[in-house]
């Protein structure tokens, strides 16, 4: 019961032949679409029906609304589509929609709430008369803005308001989430007024049918209304409500009336209190339009309106009017719901008055008034210790000591008047003296009080001069008798206000004596300085005190030279000097600075040398200009020095216009061979791309130094740039620093400001020496779209792509970086980029040798101060050794209005400038027909070439330059410039639109919210103050930024938490998994360690599906087991043979009948073949047939009368077939009480013929599967200290040999053999961490051999034969280890039989045939077998051996082939021994490994399979496997 509203039976037949006929309508489409963005629609999954059980039945899944989402639109959705993406987007299930019936939501399902319930839906509240497959994009069925509902009902729908049986095509219901319904709703009422608040610009209309199966449409005029999204209204439209179609339709008409404008009124008024006296928010009347506010301190000069104040913004602005302290008329503007700041307020009564009018009429307003009274300040006291300041006529203060002080130390006199050696004004002392060197005739003071408010009057003859604390007097002439005396009174603003100097009760007084020294720095000036080589900053000027000389970067530090004044003494750092014989002293400058003091007894100086090595890239050969002004760094740390640049040091250019200029001697040319067309690259020192980071600077290039070109960057052709940006830096009183610019922008310089600039450090220029500075440049805004941004941290240089310095990151110096792929950032530079005035491209024939950056922004970002441009490089692009060739021009330009009509189209030339004339009023597109892989720029927007640029045009119908680079490749770009002249641009309520639609923000709100900002930034700046919602905007970003972050550092600390990866890293896997999801894909690339998560799955995944193989191997051993039992065991057979009854009896699985029948035909195969040796040259036939005897609890020493024991005991005999003959009679013997004569041989030969760290067949490398068989039979003689050496070794081979996945090269079989070895030595696979790999244990990686019945020689192989009987014998093995026993611990009686010659048949199981067991060897003798020594503690370093180095693949020498498909031997031919094995019957039961056929001994000449033939004992069955490709 959902969009097709499938019912039961009790539907009636023509309801249910409907529903049915239409699912099976064809729906034919031929709706072409665009690329544009297709919207969204809404929809929800509720339940509000089935809230309890019903009739004993279980209690509904869920009640009340499980999803409520926006799904995006494309091409192929359809309301079903929707719905389910909805629902398994949200985490929930769903059955059916892909059938296009829907039973079941997040557990819901039909008929649990009854026969008659299930899930019904709607479309825009309307139960459809066809099935959700239905309405589509494609057929226009399917919108943006539509609204889908899944509704759980109990009855078929009734219950929702569908009647299936009803004609009533009335309204139930109206509403609206603003205004008033007039009359009073009621079906069959047909016209109603609705009385909306005034102002309101839109409004929530939803009506609903009395019987939802009735279509309801709502329009005003043309315009259908969503129920999704407010719809935008005006006083006395009409909306126009139908429900139902043709006659039965029933029309309601609803009139909009705006509301009376009520008077404009406060929500709500705060004060931030804490500094005033008295304030009560609480008591606040929006009805009461006078207060009076008292400050509580003098020192309290603002106080805020807090953001508890709160107004419909909507419909009102606020401002602040009032008169500030420097007597300047303030109307700022009031935000709500914002801090406000009320600041610079006067002392004494200011009257406040706050202006509540209406946007749309100005004029109409509420005033409130508040009288706010600031305490005067009675403070009448110089400041202590700087109070007052030397300003000597025509420059500054000399650094020189005069008697062991700085020139201009104000020195206290003493009661008598005369000078005390004490220095610095206080308020207790009222005369002071002060002396100046030679060479000035005046002085000025500057007078700082213990409070800015203090005021000052001074005079030395004449009239008072009066100043603010902070103020200059003006400048007093010494006398004939080198003196002047200042007089100095003080008294306090309170005082001030009302008798100014008058009242004498109230006035500080001071005096201080200037004297004229009878002294001059010249005499104790250098008179020369010069250095071997080097560029010397600043050039030599003997009133310059510190220099820097610039060397190659492979030179050597230089020695100085230099000749002081005559008569003086000199020291070089501490040391005193003596000029050469032609009057120079000389010092070897060092990077740091060597002081050098010049001194005549009265008076000294300090210079200051030092040497920097110039870059080793291709940095500019001078810095020829530099001024940091208005800034933090001005004449003090990163705003000195502009030389230290060539060495890659930062410096800063301070704010607006602030500037350095470098010259090369070799000019930068366009060179053909610059990858991207990029000449030199520019680096500031942003820690981050933009952003908060952004201090971007301009670039101008020049061929002479006198005329110059901006590079124009991406921002250049934008409306918010502007290219003819100035500003007027003055000096103010108080030394610092003014401003006013050409947009009417300005600062006092009584905060955010900085020092004014010092001739001595700006030497460069003369700049600095005057009181006034203009500067001209371009200039971006800041992030706010505004010039100054909002003065908070918070400010920055808006967006740029390319062509900035200090933009993009540092970290590619002296790489070559392309400024127009997808998402540079690059910091390169292209001559072709200069423009003039204009902004038409110039070019240069012979290059450029100037290069100046200038700061692009006038941003004082709060306590970040100023937005500095900062450069630390500048560096020549390195040439590629050929030529990297020319970007081909594109096929075409087509200029288009907003209809997509054709305007222009044109083929361009490269640098073409072509005039267009639009006659658009908005915006014009442009489209560039360029390759497909082009980079396209069109002024800041990078587009495909099959895509377009948006380019709003101005209102003040301004010729707009639209610049258009194509580039690819590394070749260099072409360009092609339009000048286009565009009446209006965008509205700000297009704008505003586009903020509201970001809604809440989440890590999806990107687009929506890039969208507004790029609209907004595209505004003109009168546009911009209509844009009421911009708040709202940048706290979106903040939120989305904080988000991307916070994703991107959840992933990246998941990812890193990983570690290395173990069988036990699934949580923290998928943990990872989880937080890189949820980061948006357009951030992936930031997740820097994305690929150790791909890494960590990939490692996971081998390492899981390893360990769910090992997690069944007690299942699967058992029907290995099972299956091998049922086969045919052939005597001395290696395969089949014996391995399989000790396999089987071992683990407790041989039947009796079975091991008898085995028994018997051994005897005879034994008898046949006559001796006590079963084979001439393979000692090892014996011995696998003595363990198996061993493991049925048979006496090997009288098998049909013949002593298979005796014959090994012949070491030639063993030796002959090499060490696997050895460990195979040593493990044979052990599994009896039999004294064999070379037991003890056999011990010393295994352990003496060790190959490395273990042991091999032949060869020089150690081989896995022999190495664990020597440690089988070493393991019972590990108390030996030699043996047990052996055995260390061994194990760290073993070990060593262990591949990522803690398997071995050879295959299966020697996974086993090194199981059966570990557990014959007491070590548990499972636990050791030696043989456990990243969590994969031995039992682990044999089981991922695992077939159905058996085990494969090789990773997904077939079944084989010798690897299922090796696994078998493995895990066995280990079963028993953990019982407390081994594999080969079984000690059975050998007795021989006393008489030579053929014994009696043996009776299976017979008792009597198993004699005693002899005594247990003596303890300690070497000679005899000790006694199994007891089980390894685990964990002790003994068992625990060195890791050995990796073998060597082995000889083949002695080593068969493995044999041919293992598992499957060739069918033996037919045996000369009686005794022919039975016919095979029943072919095997498939997943069973099958029965070997039973090939022949090779002594009875028949042909044994492949590498059969190498082993009879269990130490041959690897070796073949070793030489399989």
């Amino acid at each position: 019961m959902t969009t097709v509203k499938k019912f039961t039976a009790k539907v009636s037949a023509l309801l249910l032949a409907l529903s049915l006929a239409l699912l099976s309508v064809p729906q034919v489409s031929f709706t072409v679409f665009a690329d544009d963005d297709l919207g969204s629609v809404r929809v929800i999954v509720e339940n509000t029906t089935f809230t309890e059980a019903v009739d004993g039945g279980e209690a509904p899944a869920w009640i009340g609304t499980k999803v409520d989402k926006w799904v995006s639109l494309d091409k192929n959705s359809s309301a079903m589509t929707c719905i389910k993406d909805a629902i398994e987007s949200s985490g929930f299930t769903q059955t059916g929609a892909d059938a296009g019936y829907i039973s079941e939501i997040a557990g819901l399902k039909e008929k649990a709430g009854g026969s008659m319930s299930g899930w019904m839906g709607t479309l825009n509240d309307w139960f459809t008369n066809e099935g959700f497959d239905a309405y589509t994009v494609a057929n226009g069925k399917l919108t943006d803005g539509d609204e889908l509902r899944m509704q759980y009902t109990m009855n078929w729908g009734a219950d929702l308001g569908s009647d299936w049986s009803g004609t009533d095509t009335s309204l139930k219901a109206i509403n609206s989430d603003y205004g008033t319904l007039s009359p009073e709703f009621g079906s069959k009422t047909y016209e109603y007024t609705l009385t909306v608040p005034f102002g309101t610009k839109s409004i929530n209309f939803r009506p609903t049918a009395l019987n939802r199966n009735f279509k309801t449409v709502s329009k005003i005029g043309d315009k259908t209304l969503s129920l999704t999204k407010p719809t935008e209204i005006k006083d006395g439209d009409v909306i126009t409500v139908t429900v139902g179609e043709g006659k039965a339709a029933s029309t309601y008409k609803v009139t909009v009336k705006e509301g009376d404008r009520p008077a404009a009124r406060f929500d709500s008024f705060a004060l931030s209190a804490f500094s005033l006296d008295g304030w009560d928010n609480d008591a606040f009347d929006p009805e009461k339009l006078e207060y009076d506010i008292k400050i509580k301190s003098y020192s309290t000069s603002s106080f805020y309106i807090n953001s508890g104040t709160k107004f419909n913004s909507d419909l009102l602005k606020c401002y602040a009017v009032y008169t500030d302290i420097n007597g300047v008329a303030q109307r700022n503007e009031i935000k709500s719901g914002s801090f406000n700041s009320i600041s610079n307020i006067p002392f004494g009564l200011t009257k406040l008055i706050l202006e509540l009018c209406y946007i749309d009429d100005e004029s109409i307003k509420t005033q409130y008034v508040f009288n706010i009274t600031r305490p005067y300040d009675y403070t009448a006291e110089i400041a202590s210790s700087g109070g007052i300041t030397l300003i000597p006529g025509g420059r500054e203060l000399y650094a020189t000591k005069y008697n062991g002080f700085a020139e201009g130390t104000v020195f206290r006199n003493d009661e008598n008047g005369n000078v005390t050696d004490t220095t610095g004004t206080n308020a207790e002392c009222h005369s002071y003296t002060s002396y100046i060197l030679g060479n000035t005739d005046s002085v000025a003071l500057t007078l700082k009080g213990k409070t800015a408010n203090v005021h000052f009057r001074a005079k030395a003859d004449g009239e008072y001069t009066e100043l603010k604390s902070g103020e200059t007097t003006p400048a007093y002439s010494f006398g004939e008798d080198g003196t002047v005396t200042v007089s100095i009174d003080a008294v306090s603003d309170g005082d001030y206000l009302v008798n100014k100097f008058d009242d004498a009760d109230k006035v500080a007084s001071y005096t201080i004596k200037l004297i004229k020294a009878d002294a001059s720095v010249k005499d104790v000036h250098l008179t020369e300085l010069k250095s071997d080589y080097g560029d010397l900053y600043p050039a030599f000027d003997p009133s310059l005190l510190s220099y820097n000389i610039v060397i190659a970067n492979d030179a050597e530090f230089p020695t100085v030279y230099f000749k002081a004044a005559d008569g003086c003494t000199v020291t070089i750092g501490s040391d005193a000097a003596t000029a050469g014989e032609d009057g120079y002293y000389s010092l070897v400058a060092k990077s740091g600075n060597t002081t050098v003091t010049i001194s005549n007894g009265t008076l000294s100086e300090s210079y200051t040398v030092k040497a920097t090595k110039r870059s080793k890239y291709d940095v500019p050969d001078k810095v020829v200009d530099y001024l940091c002004i208005n800034s933090q760094y001005t004449n003090v740390s990163f705003g000195v020095g502009p030389e230290q640049t060539l060495t890659g040091t930062m410096k800063s250019l301070g704010n607006f216009g602030g500037y350095i200029t470098y010259y090369y001697d070799d000019p930068i040319t366009d060179d053909p061979s610059n990858p991207y067309g990029l000449d030199f690259y520019a680096y500031g020192n942003s820690f981050v791309s933009g952003g908060s980071a952004a201090e971007s600077g301009q670039v101008y290039v020049s061929e002479d130094g006198e005329t110059w070109y901006a590079l124009a960057g991406s921002e250049h052709y934008e409306d918010t740039t502007i290219t003819d940006y100035e500003v007027t830096y003055k000096k103010t009183a108080d030394g610092k620093t003014s401003w006013t610019d050409n947009q009417g922008n300005s600062n006092d310089g009584s905060k955010q400001t900085g020092r004014w600039v010092s001739p001595s450090v700006y030497y460069m220029n003369d700049l600095a020496k005057g009181d006034t500075v203009t500067l001209r440049g371009v200039v971006i805004p800041g992030v706010q779209g505004t010039i100054q941004g909002d003065s908070s941290t918070a400010s920055f240089v808006g967006t740029t792509r390319f062509g900035y310095v200090d933009y993009f990151k540092n970290g590619t110096i002296g790489a070559n970086v392309n400024a127009y792929s997808e998402n540079a950032e690059s910091n390169g530079f292209d001559l072709k980029w200069a423009v003039d005035e204009d902004g038409n491209p110039v070019t240069f024939k012979n290059g450029v040798h100037y290069v100046k950056i200038q700061t692009a922004s006038n941003i004082w970002a709060g306590v970040f101060n100023e937005k500095s441009t900062e450069v630390s490089y500048v560096v020549r692009t390195t040439v590629n050794e050929e030529e990297v060739g020319t970007t081909a021009l594109p096929g075409k330009i087509v200029i288009t209005d907003n209809d997509g009509k054709t305007i222009k189209e044109l083929t361009p030339d490269d640098n073409g400038v072509y005039e267009v004339s639009t006659g658009v009023e908005e915006s014009v597109s442009i489209s560039v027909a360029g390759a497909a892989d082009d980079n396209i720029y069109v002024n800041n927007q990078r587009i495909a070439a099959d895509g377009k640029a948006e380019i709003a045009l101005s209102s003040q119908s301004e010729i707009k330059t639209v610049r258009i680079i194509v580039q690819n490749g590394e070749k260099q770009p072409v360009y092609a410039y339009l000048k286009l002249v565009p009446d209006d641009v965008k509205a700000a309520e297009q704008v505003e639109e586009l903020i509201d639609a970001i809604g809440d923000v989440t890590l999806d709100s990107y687009d929506n919210i890039t969208a507004a900002r790029t609209a907004y930034d595209k505004l003109s700046d009168n546009a911009k103050t209509l844009v009421g919602s911009y708040e709202t905007l940048t706290a979106a970003e903040e939120a989305l930024a904080q988000a991307e972050a916070d994703a991107v550092s959840a992933a990246t600390d998941a990812i890193d938490e990983i570690g290395n990866v173990t069988a036990d890293s699934k949580e923290k896997i998928d943990s990872a998994k989880d937080a890189y999801s949820a980061v948006p894909e357009r951030l992936r690339d930031k997740v820097t360690n994305a690929e150790t998560l791909d890494k960590a799955i990939e490692r996971f995944a081998a390492i899981d599906e390893i360990k769910q193989a090992g997690a069944k191997s007690d299942e699967h051993k058992d029907d290995v087991i099972s299956n091998l039992s049922e086969n045919k065991i052939y005597p001395l057979q290696s395969i089949g043979g014996e391995w399989s009854v000790i396999a089987l009896a071992r683990a407790g699985k041989l039947s009796a009948d079975k091991a008898d029948k085995y028994y018997n035909e051994l005897c005879d195969a034994v008898k046949a073949n006559g001796s006590d040796r079963l084979s001439d040259r393979k000692p090892t036939e014996n011995a696998r047939v003595i363990i198996a005897l061993s493991a049925l609890g048979k006496n090997s020493a009288d098998v049909a009368g013949y002593n298979l024991l005796s014959g090994l005991d012949d070491m030639d005999y063993i030796k002959s077939q090499g060490i696997n003959a050895a460990i195979f009679a040593l493990i044979a013997f052990d599994t009896t009480d039999y004294s064999a004569k070379t037991h003890d041989e056999l011990i010393a030969y295994i352990t003496d013929n060790m190959t490395g760290k273990g042991w091999a067949l032949a060869g020089d490398a150690a081989d896995v599967d022999l190495t664990a068989m020597a440690l089988q039979a070493l393991a019972p003689y590990a108390a030996n200290e030699k043996v047990k050496s052996a055995i260390d070794s061994g194990l760290e081979f073993l070990s060593e040999s262990l591949d990522e996945n803690a398997r071995y090269v050879n295959g299966s079989e020697s996974t086993s053999q090194v199981l059966i070895a570990l557990a014959a030595l007491g070590i548990d696979p499972i636990t050791d961490s030696r043989f456990t790999v990243d969590g994969i244990t031995l039992i682990d990686a044999l089981e991922s051999y695992a077939t159905e019945s058996g085990y494969s020689h090789v990773l997904g192989g077939e079944e084989n034969y010798m690897a299922t009987e090796q696994a078998t014998l493995a895990l066995t093995a280990y079963k028993l280890y953990k019982d407390g026993s081994s594999l080969y611990n079984m000690n059975v009686k050998a007795v021989p039989k006393e008489e030579p010659g053929t014994p009696d048949e043996p009776t299976p199981g017979d008792s009597t045939d198993k004699p005693e067991k002899p005594d247990e060897p003596t303890p300690g003798d070497s000679t005899d077998k000790p006694e199994k020594p007891d089980e390894p503690t685990p964990g002790d370093s003994t068992d625990k051996p060195e890791k050995p180095d990796e073998p060597t693949p082995g000889d083949s020498t002695d080593k068969p082939e493995k044999p041919d498909e293992p598992g499957k031997p060739d069918e033996p031919g037919k045996p000369d021994e009686p005794g022919k094995p039975d016919e095979p019957g029943k072919p095997n039961e498939p997943g069973k490994p099958g029965n070997p056929d039973k090939p022949v001994s090779p002594d009875t000449g028949v042909v044994l399979t492949g590498g059969m033939a190498l082993l009879l004992s269990g130490a041959a069955m690897l070796l073949s496997k070793k030489k399989r490709k």
